[in-house]
Protein backbone atom coordinates (compact mmCIF):
# COMPACT_ATOMS: atom_id res chain seq x y z
CA UNK A 1 0.00 0.00 0.00
CA UNK A 2 2.86 2.35 0.86
CA UNK A 3 4.44 1.76 -2.58
CA UNK A 4 1.21 2.70 -4.33
CA UNK A 5 1.05 6.03 -2.47
CA UNK A 6 4.68 6.86 -3.33
CA UNK A 7 4.15 5.95 -6.99
CA UNK A 8 0.93 7.97 -7.10
CA UNK A 9 2.58 10.99 -5.49
CA UNK A 10 5.51 10.78 -7.91
CA UNK A 11 3.11 10.61 -10.88
CA UNK A 12 1.20 13.70 -9.67
CA UNK A 13 4.45 15.65 -9.19
CA UNK A 14 5.62 14.66 -12.67
CA UNK A 15 2.33 15.83 -14.22
CA UNK A 16 2.48 19.15 -12.39
CA UNK A 17 6.11 19.79 -13.34
CA UNK A 18 5.54 18.72 -16.95
CA UNK A 19 2.67 21.13 -17.46
CA UNK A 20 4.69 24.02 -16.01
CA UNK A 21 7.49 23.47 -18.44
CA UNK A 22 5.31 23.90 -21.51
CA UNK A 23 3.17 26.85 -20.50
CA UNK A 24 3.95 30.45 -21.49
CA UNK A 25 7.71 30.11 -21.81
CA UNK A 26 9.36 33.10 -23.49
CA UNK A 27 11.12 32.61 -26.80
CA UNK A 28 14.83 33.39 -26.48
CA UNK A 29 16.89 34.46 -29.45
CA UNK A 30 19.21 31.89 -30.96
CA UNK A 31 22.70 33.23 -30.23
CA UNK A 32 24.47 33.35 -33.57
CA UNK A 33 27.43 35.67 -32.92
CA UNK A 34 30.99 34.34 -33.03
CA UNK A 35 33.14 37.39 -32.49
CA UNK A 36 36.19 38.22 -30.42
CA UNK A 37 35.22 41.44 -28.67
CA UNK A 38 38.39 42.19 -26.70
CA UNK A 39 41.89 40.76 -26.37
CA UNK A 40 43.94 41.11 -23.20
CA UNK A 41 47.63 40.38 -22.72
CA UNK A 42 49.48 40.05 -19.45
CA UNK A 43 52.85 39.09 -18.04
CA UNK A 44 52.94 36.69 -15.08
CA UNK A 45 55.76 36.42 -12.58
CA UNK A 46 56.57 35.14 -9.10
CA UNK A 47 55.98 37.82 -6.50
CA UNK A 48 57.82 38.23 -3.19
CA UNK A 49 54.77 36.91 -1.32
CA UNK A 50 54.75 33.31 -0.11
CA UNK A 51 51.63 31.23 0.50
CA UNK A 52 51.85 27.61 1.68
CA UNK A 53 55.61 27.68 1.09
CA UNK A 54 55.15 28.65 -2.57
CA UNK A 55 55.54 32.05 -4.24
CA UNK A 56 52.33 33.80 -5.24
CA UNK A 57 52.01 34.46 -8.96
CA UNK A 58 51.46 38.12 -9.76
CA UNK A 59 50.57 39.63 -13.12
CA UNK A 60 50.88 42.88 -14.97
CA UNK A 61 48.29 43.62 -17.61
CA UNK A 62 49.84 45.15 -20.71
CA UNK A 63 48.17 47.96 -22.64
CA UNK A 64 46.53 46.56 -25.76
CA UNK A 65 44.93 48.39 -28.65
CA UNK A 66 43.16 46.33 -31.26
CA UNK A 67 42.27 46.90 -34.87
CA UNK A 68 39.73 44.51 -36.36
CA UNK A 69 40.11 43.79 -40.07
CA UNK A 70 36.64 42.44 -40.83
CA UNK A 71 37.21 41.07 -44.35
CA UNK A 72 40.03 38.77 -43.15
CA UNK A 73 38.81 38.15 -39.58
CA UNK A 74 42.15 39.45 -38.34
CA UNK A 75 42.70 41.25 -35.06
CA UNK A 76 45.83 43.37 -35.16
CA UNK A 77 47.25 44.17 -31.73
CA UNK A 78 49.49 46.99 -30.60
CA UNK A 79 50.96 46.10 -27.20
CA UNK A 80 52.61 48.61 -24.88
CA UNK A 81 54.41 47.58 -21.69
CA UNK A 82 53.49 50.03 -18.92
CA UNK A 83 56.10 51.86 -16.88
CA UNK A 84 57.29 50.33 -13.62
CA UNK A 85 55.11 51.20 -10.63
CA UNK A 86 54.66 49.79 -7.13
CA UNK A 87 55.43 46.07 -7.02
CA UNK A 88 55.87 46.05 -10.81
CA UNK A 89 59.52 47.06 -10.69
CA UNK A 90 61.96 47.89 -13.48
CA UNK A 91 63.65 44.54 -12.84
CA UNK A 92 60.38 42.71 -13.57
CA UNK A 93 59.54 45.03 -16.47
CA UNK A 94 62.89 44.29 -18.12
CA UNK A 95 62.09 40.56 -18.14
CA UNK A 96 59.01 41.00 -20.31
CA UNK A 97 59.46 39.57 -23.79
CA UNK A 98 56.95 39.23 -26.61
CA UNK A 99 57.42 35.47 -26.89
CA UNK A 100 56.37 34.63 -23.30
CA UNK A 101 53.07 36.28 -22.42
CA UNK A 102 49.51 35.23 -21.58
CA UNK A 103 46.49 36.15 -23.67
CA UNK A 104 42.80 35.93 -22.97
CA UNK A 105 39.75 37.38 -24.65
CA UNK A 106 36.09 38.31 -24.46
CA UNK A 107 33.94 36.51 -27.00
CA UNK A 108 30.27 36.66 -28.00
CA UNK A 109 27.64 35.58 -25.49
CA UNK A 110 27.16 31.80 -25.26
CA UNK A 111 30.03 31.12 -27.70
CA UNK A 112 33.15 29.07 -27.11
CA UNK A 113 36.69 29.44 -28.40
CA UNK A 114 39.05 26.71 -29.61
CA UNK A 115 42.73 27.03 -30.49
CA UNK A 116 43.38 26.09 -34.13
CA UNK A 117 46.38 23.99 -35.14
CA UNK A 118 49.32 24.42 -32.81
CA UNK A 119 48.00 27.65 -31.26
CA UNK A 120 48.25 27.52 -27.48
CA UNK A 121 45.08 27.18 -25.46
CA UNK A 122 43.97 30.34 -23.74
CA UNK A 123 45.51 30.40 -20.27
CA UNK A 124 48.79 28.87 -21.46
CA UNK A 125 51.86 31.00 -22.23
CA UNK A 126 51.91 32.28 -25.80
CA UNK A 127 54.59 33.45 -28.23
CA UNK A 128 53.13 36.63 -29.68
CA UNK A 129 55.90 36.99 -32.25
CA UNK A 130 53.76 34.60 -34.32
CA UNK A 131 50.24 34.90 -35.71
CA UNK A 132 47.73 32.51 -34.16
CA UNK A 133 44.29 31.28 -35.16
CA UNK A 134 41.33 30.75 -32.85
CA UNK A 135 37.91 29.49 -33.86
CA UNK A 136 34.87 30.99 -32.15
CA UNK A 137 31.78 28.79 -32.24
CA UNK A 138 28.43 30.51 -31.69
CA UNK A 139 25.72 28.86 -29.61
CA UNK A 140 23.87 27.94 -32.81
CA UNK A 141 26.98 26.22 -34.23
CA UNK A 142 28.13 28.94 -36.66
CA UNK A 143 31.92 29.21 -36.68
CA UNK A 144 34.39 31.93 -37.51
CA UNK A 145 38.17 31.58 -37.48
CA UNK A 146 40.06 34.62 -36.24
CA UNK A 147 43.74 35.48 -36.71
CA UNK A 148 45.47 37.22 -33.80
CA UNK A 149 48.48 39.22 -34.99
CA UNK A 150 50.75 41.60 -33.08
CA UNK A 151 51.74 44.51 -35.32
CA UNK A 152 53.64 46.47 -32.67
CA UNK A 153 55.26 45.60 -29.33
CA UNK A 154 56.58 48.61 -27.43
CA UNK A 155 58.62 48.36 -24.28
Amino acid sequence: MKKIHIIGLAAVIMLIMNSCLKKDLPEYENWDLNNIDNVYVEYRYESDKILNDKPVIAYQRLNVQKNVVENTNTIELTIDVPQASGTFTNEIRNKIVQNYLWMYMDISTAAKVIAVGDAPKLGDPIDLTKDWQYQVIAANGNTKTWIIKVVSFNK
